[in-house]
């Protein structure tokens, strides 16, 4: 799911499956998942746990650790925050922040506080979309 997660709505995919005890590669159009309440849902309590979002409140973004554990997978831009303004998209991976490499939102914390302490306004992010590294400025919190 997050490898797929990775990818832009209405971009196509390659795929390979198993079936019939055998590979096979099929191509796949993605979509955007339903409105909430039209997804499935299984009100068994004994669910298996999954990966937990986090929040980085401050920039307007969700993230998730990556499954290699070297950075955070934005899975949710607020559309009102200068990170959506500045084109970071769900799938995009934070890869550092301020040339420091991040594998947790504590470290994204971490990096905006040592910027607001030397004085900066804002923090250089770089974020891998594609295999293609681009590097995005974005302003601290205030106070």
């Amino acid at each position: 799911a997050r490898l797929i997660g990775a990818y832009a709505p209405g971009k196509s995919v390659d795929v390979t499956v198993w079936r019939d005890g055998k590979s096979e590669n099929v191509k796949v159009d993605l979509g955007k998942l339903p409105a909430g309440d039209k997804q499935a849902s299984n009100d068994d309590s004994k669910q298996p746990a999954t990966p937990k979002a986090d929040t980085l409140a401050d920039l307007g973004l969700t993230v998730t650790k990556s499954d290699n554990g070297k950075g955070l997978v934005v899975t949710d831009v607020d559309p009102d925050s200068d990170a959506a303004d500045r084109g970071i998209q769900p799938g995009d991976v934070i890869t550092s922040v301020n040339s420091t490499e991040v594998s947790a939102t504590a470290d994204v914390d971490k990096a905006m506080a040592d910027a607001v302490k030397s004085g900066r306004k804002a923090v250089l992010v770089q974020i891998t979309r594609d295999d293609a590294n681009r590097f995005v400025a974005l302003p601290v919190a205030k106070g």
